[in-house]
Parts: structure tokens; sequence; C-alpha cells
């Protein structure tokens, strides 16, 4: 259960009570991409508002105030783009939704999410390479963090076998 101190808040009160609450269920570091910021700014709410992803706040006097429902939207928005959907398609999951949807659709998203790090453990590593062009067509290439045991002679030996065998398969490929 999603827990709210509040009823009412400003555009910055609704930024930063969201942050809170996405820091405390796990979600607020977890964004796959540079694309989506984890916390939504009073920017961002407000664009959520004009794409109708958000309703509209009620205005007292010249202040914007949000309310508990606003939290459970936003807190869904940011949910479902941890699974990479697009606005659109979020838009269209969150339309008509209550109050009540809204909080198992983060609460579900979440749990998933919690689980993901230990399914990842498993997978293997990506390894970067460091390459060294030597001339055009020919390049050394070397896993990042490489060190060898070989002395200096051995190396330059191995290097010297490779390249022979690289000649003689050119040779093989020209015809001769």
């Amino acid at each position: 259960m999603i827990d709210t101190t509040n009823s009412e808040w400003t555009l910055e009160g609704l930024s930063q009570e969201v942050d809170a609450i996405l820091a405390t269920i796990g979600l607020v570091e977890l964004q796959p991409d540079n694309r989506v910021s984890a916390s939504p700014d009073g920017r961002t709410i407000r664009y959520y508002t004009t794409l109708g992803l958000l309703d509209r706040p009620v205005i007292q006097g010249r202040q914007a105030k949000y309310g508990r429902r606003h939290i459970f939207q936003l807190l869904a928005i940011k949910a479902l783009q941890l699974t990479s959907l697009p606005l659109s398609e979020i838009q269209s999951r969150l339309y008509g939704l209550s109050d009540a949807e809204l909080e198992a659709i983060v609460n579900s998203v979440a749990s998933s999410i919690q689980e993901r790090p230990r399914e990842l453990q498993k997978l293997p590593k990506p390894t970067n390479w460091k390459e060294i062009v030597i001339e055009p067509g020919l390049k050394i290439q070397a896993e990042e963090g490489w060190s060898t045991s070989l002395d200096q002679s051995a190396l330059e030996e191995k290097i010297r076998a490779a390249l022979l065998s690289l000649q003689i398969e050119t040779r093989k490929a020209n015809g001769g």
C-alpha cells in the first residue's frame, strides 16, 4: 500500500512526494535509459497534464493544487516507463483507471523490477574491447583490462606467427 502523508500538494510538493515514494518502493534509480528521468519535475508534470496522462489540478487563486490521484497517476506513469512503454501506450493503459487500479500497476511493476537484479546477475557481462589500427585492413584487439603473463619476446613471437598465418591465407585467397 502506498502511503501519502498529505492530501494536497503544490507542483513542487507533488514532485518531491512522488520522488520520495519512488525511492521507498525501489523505482527511483532503475530507469533503463537516460531518456527518462526517474522523478518527474514540474515541467514534466505539466507536460503529462497537457498530454492527458495526468488529471488537471484544482486551481485555487493562482495556485495549482494536486491530490492523491495525481500521486497514483505519476507513480503508474513512471512504473510503466520502466517497462519501456512509450507515453502513448501508457496513456491508453491508464485511461479511466481507479486509484486502486493505478496502485496495483505500480506494485506489480515494483515487485517485478525487484526480482530483475537476480535474473540479470546470471547473464554474462558484456566485454569491452580496445583496438589499435596497425595499418588499413590490420588491427589488434585486446579485451579491456588485458594483461599477459608472457615476456615481451614470447608475445612478439606469437604476433609474428599470427601475421605469417594471415599472409599465407591472403596469398591463398588471391590465388597465389
